[in-house]
């Protein structure tokens, strides 16, 4: 006699896992991550302002963290690259990634 994976004690269908853990874990987990998305469109926005090879180069590697830390350490470097002209500008970006980064670490 064959056993088909639902007969076999403790098993667990894929979706399952998904989901697995508690429902505030989830919701945790799930406010981190916008948290997270919140913070690279923050930074993607003000590196969408930088010209030239630098503001290429650091919208790409905006682009590639993973992880909250990249970005703030990419902050600085984002911050010194924006244009001088506008400086109305440049404060909203500083404000909206510091803000960002306050909800994230704060």
């Amino acid at each position: 006699m064959q056993l088909t994976l639902r007969e076999i004690p403790g098993f667990l269908p894929p979706w399952a896992y998904a989901s697995a853990g508690q429902p505030g874990e989830r919701r945790g987990r799930i406010a981190a991550r916008r948290a997270f998305v919140d913070l690279k469109l923050s930074f993607m926005r003000a590196a969408a302002e930088l010209p030239g090879e630098r503001g290429a180069e650091l919208q790409h590697l905006v682009r590639q963290a993973c992880e909250p830390i990249e970005l703030w350490l990419l902050r600085g470097c984002i911050l010194a690259a924006l244009p001088d002209e506008d400086l109305e500008r440049q404060s909203q970006h500083r404000q909206s990634m510091q803000a960002a980064l306050d909800s994230m670490f704060g």
